[in-house]
């Protein structure tokens, strides 16, 4: 492009929008900045006027001359809850991007009335341009975007909730017992079951899988990557989830193996392995319970025995929890300085074996660590130690005296967090997030990667029909936590799922949940199949109908699916209550009736022979009755034409309703297109089409013509 025909900048103006239209730049009026259309290319030119004069104010404060404007900086980064109180109004500003007004329950109202005008004149303080957002929160409805970029974020109500259901005996137990038919409850919990499933285990050792003695599960070493392939039963089918349980001290080979091992897993079970990707000090809760709370993770390296080298004489570990679904024993370094006034450790010498009690323990904590110290110990002497009346000798083992911390690690409340639903795609080598919101199941498509953020976990599903490496999808998710506004731990558990294989802590995040969306009886043809197909089909689903009497095939209407409603013109009219057999699905993808494959009592093939045969109608005169009540002139408007032709895309693109042909429904234009015209156009197969997620049906739609 020639440089002389660029056009002048306004020096005035900090934005400047132009379009390319015939290789040319327009100027984008100002009234229209902001709206952006696909199908168009734009360059955007920001040119902060103020930015000069913003770099030479103070950090912490800023002041707006000529109005009553003091802004007092809080924090920069890693944001708390505790910084908000309900009396004040503040204004978080999102590097610029945008900006949140959030006022408290208890603000003045003169404070509440001018909190827009100051977001405003914090705007021009900063040099920021006049039309960046503004978004107004009341404390209590705070919006995702706002939550997000808060280190923890919770509320008042939630947690007496979580206290109620902590501090009953017997509760936990009574939630698990009910995790099959309650997958909402599964997914808060993060627990598939109790962990009475079949367990094996691999130690990742020369590339290979060495398998660990059963006696030995639940004890790993943080030089080493392991493979915990648990199996369990939902709802009549054998289910599993693959952990890839990661050490900290684990070579860049070793997992490179570890992932290696778990992709043949994968492919000796059809692609139907659940992988969760588990860092260690990070386990989910389910991993707990797998090993009923004898769960120990030892310094060092395993031997190929899956035993560790020889060990020192002295030796400290710390014990972390409550009951069999929480607790582990980890050990760290042999000093004094690593002991904590709240937990319980257990210190290893030559002859014996030390449970000293931090005075801030619990009672359940006391009680677990009694139950598990024969993990580590073994049949050597034990003996009680209460922090503060320590004998000499326990000192002399840590190399003398020194200071440890009292303060007590709460677990971290994400009770009140909502789970956000993206779709995940690559651009140059880095990851493009588009949110989904308000989502269900109808949103996932076979040819997508969903991203599922739960807080305390990344779920990734893959359609059907994606071909990208598991490894690459992987990488996304820990790309993901990386770039994530409130600086989340990189060691967060990413779980993989296939379309199909959902276990119920990732479907228990979803309002509804179909477990038989994605699966066809072999004697239940799916829609796209009957509508797609031959006339052959067609016929030999008439030949099963109870009867047939008056065959009309009319305007689709504007609730149906082109599936559904060419099944419809399979009824008979007459005892529909009782004879009527519907095979078509609705548009969600649900049953509309009793399927052959759904029925509870078996059907011989005699009495359907008996039932065939008592049916006068035969083709010919369902094809005469059709050719009589459609007409000759009408028939290539008709939805059964369309399954064999097909009409010109002259007369159904841009076109609105009322200069459609005959018969044509609106809100199904692109079906009435020919197989090759709708290839060509659309760029996939009605079946690929009609297979994606509602949404994007409607995107493509708009973008070519058929909305």
């Amino acid at each position: 492009m020639d440089t002389k025909s660029l056009p002048d900048i306004q020096s005035h103006r900090d934005l400047h929008i132009w379009i390319i239209e015939n290789l040319e730049m327009v100027p984008v009026p100002e009234s229209a900045y902001g709206n952006f259309f696909e199908e168009h290319c734009y360059i955007v030119l920001h040119v902060p006027q103020g930015l000069k004069a913003a770099q030479g104010a103070a950090k912490d404060l800023v002041h707006e001359k000529g109005k009553d404007l003091v802004i007092q900086e809080l924090a920069t980064c890693l944001l708390t809850q505790d910084l908000l109180h309900e009396e004040d109004c503040c204004i978080l500003d999102q590097g610029g991007v945008k900006i949140y007004v959030w006022q408290g329950r208890r603000s003045k109202p003169p404070e509440l009335r001018s909190s827009f005008s100051q977001a405003l004149g914090f705007i021009e303080a900063k040099g920021y341009p006049p039309y960046t957002n503004v978004e107004v929160l009341n404390e209590g409805a705070e919006s995702a975007g706002f939550t997000q970029l808060f280190r923890r974020w919770s509320k008042d109500q939630d947690k007496t909730a979580n206290l109620r259901w902590i501090q009953k005996p017997g509760q936990a137990e009574a939630d698990l017992s009910r995790l099959h038919s309650q997958p909402e409850r599964a997914a808060r919990l993060r627990m598939v079951d109790g962990g009475a499933g079949k367990v094996e285990v691999w130690c990742i050792q020369d590339s290979g899988r060495q398998p660990v003695e059963p006696k030995h599960h639940g004890q790993f070493y943080a030089g080493n990557c392991y493979l915990v392939f648990y199996t369990y039963q939902r709802m009549g089918h054998t289910k599993y989830i693959l952990y890839l349980w990661q050490g900290q001290e684990a070579t860049a080979q070793e997992i490179k193996a570890l992932n290696g091992n778990a992709e043949e897993l994968d492919l000796l079970y059809h692609g139907a392995l659940v992988h969760e990707h588990v860092t260690m000090g990070s386990e989910p809760k389910h991993f707990f319970a797998i090993f009923q709370g004898q769960m120990v993770v030892f310094q060092g390296s395993a031997g190929h025995s899956g035993r560790g080298q020889p060990a020192s004489a002295t030796r400290l570990f710390h014990v972390q929890g409550t009951d069999s679904y929480n607790t582990r024993i980890m050990e760290v370094p042999a000093r004094a300085s690593t002991l904590n006034s709240s937990d319980i450790f257990l210190l290893i010498t030559g002859s014996i074996c030390y449970i000293w009690f931090g005075k801030g323990c619990s009672g359940d904590q006391r009680v677990m660590a009694r139950k598990v110290v024969t993990v580590v110990s073994g049949n050597m002497d034990q003996e009680t130690v209460l922090e503060g009346q320590e004998p000499p000798h326990f000192w002399e083992a840590l190399g003398g005296r020194a200071p440890y911390p009292s303060n007590k690690s709460l677990p971290e409340d994400v009770s009140s967090f909502q789970p956000r639903l993206f779709e995940c795609s690559g651009h140059n080598g880095h990851l493009v997030l588009m949110e989904v919101v308000f989502f269900s199941q109808d949103d996932l498509d076979k040819y997508d990667v969903m991203l599922l953020d739960t807080w305390q976990e990344i779920f990734l599903w893959l359609g059907e029909a994606v071909s990208k490496q598991k490894e690459e999808v992987v990488a996304w998710g820990r790309e993901y936590l990386q770039t994530h506004p409130a600086r989340r731990s990189q060691t967060i558990p990413i779980v993989l799922i296939k379309q199909g294989h959902e276990p119920p802590t990732f479907t228990g995040w979803f309002l509804a949940w179909d477990p038989y969306k994605w699966t066809e009886s072999e004697n239940n043809q799916s829609y796209r199949e009957l509508v797609e197909g031959s006339l052959d089909t067609i016929t030999a689903i008439t030949e099963i109908t109870a009867e047939v009497n008056n065959f009309r095939l009319s305007r689709w209407p504007s609730n149906s699916s082109p599936g559904s409603l060419a099944l419809q013109a399979l009824k008979g009219s007459q005892d529909r209550s009782e004879n009527e057999l519907e095979l078509g699905p609705k548009v969600d993808g649900t049953s509309t009736g009793t399927s052959i494959s759904s029925i509870g009592t078996s059907i011989s093939i005699s009495s359907i022979s008996t039932s065939i045969s008592s049916i006068s109608t035969s083709i010919s005169s369902i094809s005469s009755s059709t050719s009589t009540s459609t007409g000759t002139s009408n028939y290539h408007n008709s939805p059964r034409s369309m399954i064999n032709g097909g009409l010109p895309r002259e007369q159904l693109m841009y076109k609105t309703a009322k200069n459609l042909p005959v018969g044509v429904d609106p809100a199904q234009k692109e079906f009435y297109l020919s197989d090759s015209d709708f290839q060509d156009i659309f760029g996939k197969s009605k079946e690929e089409f009609y297979g994606m997620a509602k949404w994007k049906q409607q995107q493509e739609k708009k973008q070519l013509g058929f909305f």
